[in-house]
Formats: C-alpha cells, sequence, structure tokens
C-alpha cells in the first residue's frame, strides 16, 4: 500500500527548455535510418545515459520502438548488454538493422550487386521481356499506383536475393521507409489516410530513385556508426511483451531509458496504423498485423471502472473523466492497467541503485489532463521502494506528432496534442 508520505510527497518538477535540442541533429549515425511514431530524439536519451548511466552496464528499454535509447547505449563503451522490447515487428526490425555494426566494403559490394540486378529486371519489364510478380494483400490497388507496385515488386525480389541476413534486413529497412514514401498516404500522418483526389494526381512518385536515396543515405550513416560504436556490447532484441514475464533475468538492469506509449492508439498515436503497409510488403500475417493496436498497452477498454490500482493521481483522474463519459473513462483506464502489470515485470529485472527514466506525454481527455508522469511514480512506489529524483518538463520543438489529433474519431472534432513532455527520473532503493 502506498504509505501516507508518499501520497503527500511534494514532487520536484522543472521546466527545463535545455531538454528542448531545438538545433539539434536528430539523424547522426544511424538515428535517421527510418521514421517512426513518437520518437525519443537521441539527445534526450544520450543525456539520460550520461547523467544517470555513466556507471551502468545494462540497459533496457522496454518500449523500445525504433531503438533510440539501444543504439545511444551502443555508442558508450560502458554497456555490457541493451535490451530492447517491442511488440511490432516492423519496430523489431528498425532497431535490430539500426544496432547491428556492418562492415562498409561487405555492403557496397552487396549495393553494387543489387543495383545492377534491379537495373536489368526494370529495363527487361519496360521492354516486356519480364513479367513481374505483384504481391496482392487487402486494397493494395487503394494504397498504390500500379506502377509503383511493379517497383516496389522488383526491389522486394531482387532483396530476397541478398544472402547475408544483416545486409539483407540492412536492404528491408531502407524499402520499408520507401514504401511509405511512395504510397497514397497523406504525408506526415502516422495513421493511414489516402491523399486526396487532387493529390493523387500529382503523386508520381520515382520508387527506385527514393530507395536508392533512402540506401545511400543509411550507407553513410552506417559508416559513421561502425567507426564508433561499442562492438562488444551484447544487444537483445525481444520480441516480447513487457505486461508479461519476460526472459529477462532477475535484478540483472541498472538503467532503463524509455518513452512509453501514450495511451489508447486509436486517438493517440497508431502505431499499427503507422507500420501497416511496410509489414504487409515484408509479408507478415495480415491478421498479425491489424491486430497491433488492438494488443498495444491500453488497446482494449476495461470492462469494469474499478481497479486496485494504487495511485492517488489516477483515482483523483478517473473520478473527473467518468463525470463526463464513462464509457471513455475505460479505454483511459485500461492503459494504466496494462502499464501497472509492466511496473511488476520492470522492478523483478532491476536492480538495486537502478535508475528508470520515463519520457511521458500527459494527453488530454474529455478536456481532463492526465497527470502520466505522476501516475507512473505513483504505480512504482505502490510496488517497491522507489525515490523520485526530478521530473523534467520540455517543449517538443519539432513535433513528432500531428498538432490536433481526434479524440472521438469523429471527422471535424479536433483537440489539441502534447506540446510537452515530462522526463520522470525514478531510482529503485
Amino acid at each position: 500500500m502506498l504509505s501516507q508520505s508518499l501520497v503527500k510527497e511534494k514532487r520536484t518538477k522543472t521546466f527545463d527548455t535545455s531538454w528542448d535540442f531545438r538545433t539539434a541533429d536528430t539523424k547522426y549515425s544511424n538515428h535517421g535510418f527510418h521514421s517512426y511514431p513518437a520518437m525519443m530524439i537521441p539527445q534526450i536519451a544520450r543525456r539520460l545515459i550520461e547523467t544517470y548511466g555513466a556507471k551502468a552496464e545494462i540497459l533496457l528499454d522496454p518500449f523500445m520502438g525504433s531503438g533510440t535509447a539501444l543504439l545511444e547505449a551502443t555508442l558508450h563503451q560502458n554497456f555490457r548488454k541493451v535490451y530492447g522490447i517491442d511488440i511490432n515487428p516492423l519496430a523489431l526490425l528498425i532497431a535490430k538493422v539500426k544496432t547491428t555494426p556492418i562492415k562498409l566494403a561487405l555492403l557496397k559490394e552487396e549495393y553494387v550487386k543489387f543495383m545492377q540486378r534491379c537495373n536489368d529486371d526494370f529495363r527487361a519489364v519496360n521492354f516486356k521481356e519480364k513479367i513481374v510478380e505483384k504481391p496482392y494483400f487487402f486494397n493494395i490497388d487503394f494504397w498504390f499506383k500500379p506502377h509503383v507496385i511493379t517497383d516496389l515488386a522488383i526491389l522486394k525480389s531482387n532483396i530476397a536475393k541478398v544472402e547475408d541476413e544483416n545486409i539483407r534486413n540492412f536492404f528491408l529497412v531502407a524499402f520499408s521507409e520507401t514504401v511509405r514514401d511512395v504510397s497514397n498516404t497523406r504525408s506526415n500522418e502516422y495513421k493511414l489516410y489516402r491523399k486526396s483526389q487532387d493529390m493523387l494526381r500529382k503523386h508520381n512518385p520515382k520508387t527506385f530513385l527514393k530507395f536508392k536515396e533512402n540506401l545511400e543515405s543509411n550507407l553513410v550513416g552506417m559508416e559513421e556508426y561502425v567507426n564508433i560504436c561499442n562492438k562488444s556490447c551484447d544487444v537483445r532484441i525481444l520480441a516480447e511483451d513487457t505486461r508479461n514475464l519476460t526472459s529477462i533475468p532477475e535484478g540483472e538492469v541498472d538503467l532503463i531509458v524509455t518513452s512509453p506509449p501514450y495511451g489508447d492508439s486509436r486517438t493517440t498515436v497508431a502505431y499499427g496504423q503507422f507500420s501497416r503497409l511496410a509489414l504487409q510488403w515484408l509479408g507478415y500475417d495480415p491478421k498479425e498485423v491489424l491486430a497491433i493496436d488492438k494488443v498495444s498497452l491500453g488497446g482494449i477498454p476495461t470492462k469494469e471502472l474499478e481497479n486496485g490500482l494504487e495511485s492517488p493521481h489516477l483515482a483523483q483522474t478517473m473520478k473527473q473523466v467518468i463525470e463526463q463519459d464513462p464509457k471513455r473513462a475505460k479505454d483511459v483506464l485500461s492503459f494504466y492497467v496494462d502499464f501497472a502489470k509492466c511496473v511488476k515485470e520492470l522492478d523483478r529485472v532491476t536492480k538495486k541503485g537502478a535508475f528508470l527514466c520515463f519520457v511521458v506525454g500527459n494527453r488530454t481527455v474529455k478536456g481532463i489532463k492526465i497527470p502520466t508522469d505522476d501516475i507512473i511514480t505513483d504505480l512504482f512506489q505502490a510496488q517497491n521502494n522507489y525515490k523520485h529524483h526530478h521530473t523534467f518538463i520540455r517543449n517538443i520543438p519539432s513535433k513528432r506528432m500531428p498538432r490536433s489529433n481526434s479524440p472521438t474519431n469523429v471527422k471535424g472534432n479536433h483537440a489539441v496534442t502534447m506540446n510537452e513532455e515530462w522526463i520522470v527520473i525514478l531510482e529503485k532503493l
């Protein structure tokens, strides 16, 4: 149970613009390999690692996403091992490629052979000397123009001929980014929205050139990474769920750096929707792809509003949301019920003295601000003896989310999304 002293604890919070990193280059090394929703910028991960992990040897990001924290950890010499966990196959692929050093000579050699094969295939198709076997998935013609489907099919078939798994995955990440670039989806959207008819008339993507551009940019990043990364660091990318018992040994982790999801994906960031087209092209099971958002934290509303979560801040917030909309309150509660399961697992895998750093967004539901930073702290302090060191509040100068969203999923009904993030620092005593 939460003690009265913890309930009344005055938590230190500071609005600190030094965490904004307004003009920083966020694409150095392998960080620019692939776009991903609500990415933690590398400067935040680096500062957290250097401030709270100077003596740490094992890092965990339990909500890994595209692997920003893992990549930063491999750029520091003190880490022996880093763990990353995610349920999204696209996140697993991107993070794996970003943290796997590949000798540039091997990459360039395979790049030359790959480009020659593709040029031969494109020439053969143009002269009708070859028929390309095109993939099929639901609505492929809705999301891609016919010539784009042909071009992507040629690229994909030639990537499959790359024998080295690490190099093949390297090519697949550039391919995945290209899929989104050349699709009929609106740019700067994480959910799937098709371009307007007027925009589609002007939309004539050069698929091969876009892929070449993405691949060559990633080659430059890999060259930089290979020269500065800690090659002795053991990177473990786990296709697991932090709500459950993971394969990480008890008490092994001494630093957590992570940015959890914002809440239910229907009204915030839909990681599954963002990943869907790329994963379909990569050949993943359509049912599993469509289920990503549903099986994510808070993806299924709770059946009841009664809960045993020991968080005064959540209890107070839920009371307000229930008064406005009991059904919507179940969406809100589901995320924290799921997150509380993660808290138990994170408490199991961390050792005493470990620092836990969470970059979170305090979203608004029905006009009510949800204090996720305080709720997370409550849940950890209810689980074990955790000290709240500080919460830094930063602006988000370059939004990785839309400026407005649809909190009810009703067209035209918009609300302002988060413009700040809260960086919560806890220590396990």
